[in-house]
């Protein structure tokens, strides 16, 4: 299993759940690499992921064997399997900050959940600790965000808009990464003598 998954279940077991909703996608996408649309449960036994048949393919793509997780149209799961995913389960947690109360009510009842119990963002938490990935990742992001200042400083001439330095500086990632994680913003001032 991979070691997310396997410090998160160690947490749960920790925390006394025997199951889990996950339904944040940054969270799911931490976890496992995941970004289409869909629920992450963790019962006794499983590691699943629900999402719709456009996704099926996208998500196979991304697991591994490794990974332990099956995944599921969420058009082929029954009534039955619902309730059945956390059977003999006598606490489930759930991310309390990313859910309506309509869909809490709903998953009680959906699921059967005896006692639903708020996670507290523990796995934001767990988030802010960097592993030696993330850690090169962000070592990697900071190198292109220093060439792309010393490019721009070079490329910018007098009479350009702010707009003609963003879509150079958008270009200039582009080029160099999986693409932009914002809108690129440029502002300048002018001095007036």
């Amino acid at each position: 299993m991979n070691t997310k998954l396997q410090w998160l279940r160690n947490k749960m077991s920790s925390l006394d759940l025997q199951g889990l909703i996950l339904t944040n996608p940054v969270n799911i996408r931490y976890l496992t690499n995941i970004e289409a649309e869909g629920m992450l449960l963790l019962t006794r036994k499983e590691n699943i992921y629900i999402t719709d048949a456009r996704y099926i393919e996208q998500v196979h793509s991304i697991l591994t064997l490794y990974d332990e997780i099956i995944v599921y149209d969420v058009h082929d799961v029954s009534k039955e399997d619902y309730e059945n995913f956390f059977l003999f389960c006598e606490n489930v947690g759930f991310e309390e900050y990313d859910i309506s109360y309509a869909k809490y009510k709903e998953y009680i009842r959906k699921f059967k959940i005896h006692n639903f119990v708020e996670t507290e963002h523990m796995i934001e938490k767990q988030r802010m600790i960097k592993d030696e990935e993330e850690i090169s990742h962000l070592e990697k992001a900071c190198e292109i965000t220093d060439n792309c200042f010393k490019y721009i400083l070079s490329y910018i001439k007098p009479g350009m808009t702010e707009k003609q330095i963003a879509n150079e500086i958008e270009e200039y990632y582009k080029q160099r990464t999986d693409g932009l994680s914002f809108e690129t913003i440029v502002a300048s001032r002018r001095k007036y003598f």
